[in-house]
């Protein structure tokens, strides 16, 4: 008798749960908003600055420093507002720093100045596949073609537009705003980010909140909802290569020894392989299926609302799909092998690059010894390749203080058809340099993209429509007159 009256209970407290979370969140609804179309001198202006080819290569011998030095002049031809009435600063040629100063007394009152980031630098192009010269910024069929279109030069001078007219309509902030441009965030920002950090922790400056680069309006690519999702990144994943090495004696290969070289470090990635990270919810993945629930299907709602008892099924959904999977686990991809360089010599070293994406809650530390563990050979060191290019992971900022809660009613209003969800990024970016001086940092650009879309980050074809280019000029003028 006892068992149907509990089985009667747990269901009716999933249910109620369920329908407690159903309800569309009131900051949804729809506010009068007409969006501005993008100017053809603002269009001109991206095309001309994709065509600096500010190209980062891990060697800096290599990088065309004429072409970084032109951003510079680049900014002060075409922004001249921000670049006169603002306090303007280059620390070098991979750091600039633009201050919008506050109405007056707004550091008085306690309130932390707001920072928003971008990068100017872009990842090198294959020199085929493009169906056009990725330099050439041509404006062709309603889109803005080149490599940085979608990383990030769109948002940078999507954030230099909204404030320039601003700027020339009157318009102060009621708090202190910064831009922080780097040039050089493809190679770990060591040059751009981290002078640039350095320089507001010897001004003993601190930030309410910071917004970056990361996440997107992601169109179709959700089969539980048909609504575009706005993914607000509030953590974002570490980042660590590890090498994984072994020696042998070299010979000819007619007459090997047990195990090679070569052979070791197989096994080695074959226990790594077979062994995966655990699978954890966290925080951030929590909030990102909290969010979903009123959108989804009732049964697909009542899992999602309680998350105390289906977490397992949950978990095991997700570790299927390498999408989702790497929501919800630290990852190791081997991306890199090496051995002998003929085919009948015997390697007297080989080695393999594990690239890893380590999940908030676990540290580079521990990940590196986790996998020593899996390896466990005493023949096979396992060691980072660089650790001080390895980083933690940044932790959880908060869903609901002031910068999200801005955000997320500038989505609504300017793309009012998205659920705006918290996110882990699984990329890295060069916010996680702030992570010191700052309060909160959160990781948006608002373009609307499918799946495909994605592939040109760092791919081939890379653009941008000039719709999506209006929205992200349109977002920052919002969010900014929000301040």
């Amino acid at each position: 008798m006892m068992l149907p009256i509990l089985l009667i209970l747990l269901i009716g407290v999933l249910v109620f749960r369920t329908i407690a979370y159903r309800d569309v969140p009131s900051s949804n609804s729809k506010e009068t908003f007409t969006p501005s179309p993008v100017s053809k001198e603002a269009i001109n202006r991206l095309s001309k600055f994709i065509q600096l080819k500010t190209v980062t290569y891990n060697d800096f011998s290599k990088i065309d420093m004429e072409e970084h030095r032109k951003v510079e002049g680049f900014f002060k031809e075409n922004f001249p507002l921000c670049t006169k009435t603002l306090d303007f600063k280059k620390l070098n040629d991979f750091a600039y720093i633009f201050r919008w100063d506050g109405k007056a007394g707004s550091i008085a009152r306690g309130k932390k100045p707001v920072l928003f980031m971008a990068h100017f630098d872009v990842v090198p192009v294959q020199d085929e596949g493009w169906d056009f010269p990725p330099f050439s910024g041509e404006v062709k069929d309603g889109n803005i073609p080149g490599r940085g279109t979608l990383d990030t030069k769109n948002s940078l001078l999507g954030i230099l537009e909204s404030a320039e007219k601003l700027i020339s309509e009157g318009y102060k902030p009621e708090s202190t705003l910064y831009f922080a441009f780097g040039g050089d965030e493809e190679v770990m920002g060591l040059q751009g980010a981290v002078k640039i950090v350095e320089y507001f922790q010897s001004q003993n400056i601190s930030f309410d909140w910071v917004l970056d680069e990361g996440s997107i309006i992601a169109k179709n690519m959700l089969t539980m909802t048909d609504r575009p999702l706005a993914l607000i990144g509030i953590a974002e994943k570490g980042f660590a290569n590890v090498r994984l090495i072994a020696h042998g004696e070299p010979g000819h290969a007619s007459m090997p020894p047990k195990h090679t070289a070569a052979g070791l470090i197989g096994r080695a990635v074959y226990k790594l392989e077979n062994n995966p990270f655990p699978v954890k919810l966290t925080i951030t993945v929590r909030g990102f299926l909290k969010s979903l629930v009123p959108y989804v299907s009732f049964s697909l709602a009542l899992v999602f609302s309680n998350l105390w008892l289906f977490a397992p099924v949950v978990k095991l959904i997700f570790k299927k799909n390498p999408k989702t999977a790497a929501m919800v686990r630290t990852t190791q991809a081997a991306t890199i092998l090496k051995g002998s360089k003929k085919d009948n010599i015997l390697p007297d070293k080989a080695e393999a690059i594990v690239n890893v994406r380590i999940l908030p809650g676990e540290t580079k530390s521990e990940v590196l010894q986790r996998m020593r563990s899996v390896v466990k050979d005493p023949q096979v060191f396992v060691e980072f390749t660089n650790e001080e290019d390895a980083s933690n992971p940044v932790s959880e900022s908060s869903s609901s203080a002031e910068g999200y809660t801005k955000i997320m009613k500038t989505v609504h209003k300017v793309y009012p058809e998205a659920i705006v969800s918290p996110f882990l990024v699984t990329a890295t970016t060069d916010s996680r340099h702030y992570k010191n001086i700052a309060d909160n940092i959160y990781r948006f650009v608002p373009m609307v993209l499918t799946s495909e879309d994605i592939k040109k980050i760092h791919g081939f074809n890379e653009s941008i429509s000039i719709e999506n280019y209006a929205l992200i000029i349109n977002f920052f003028t919002e969010l900014m007159e929000s301040i």
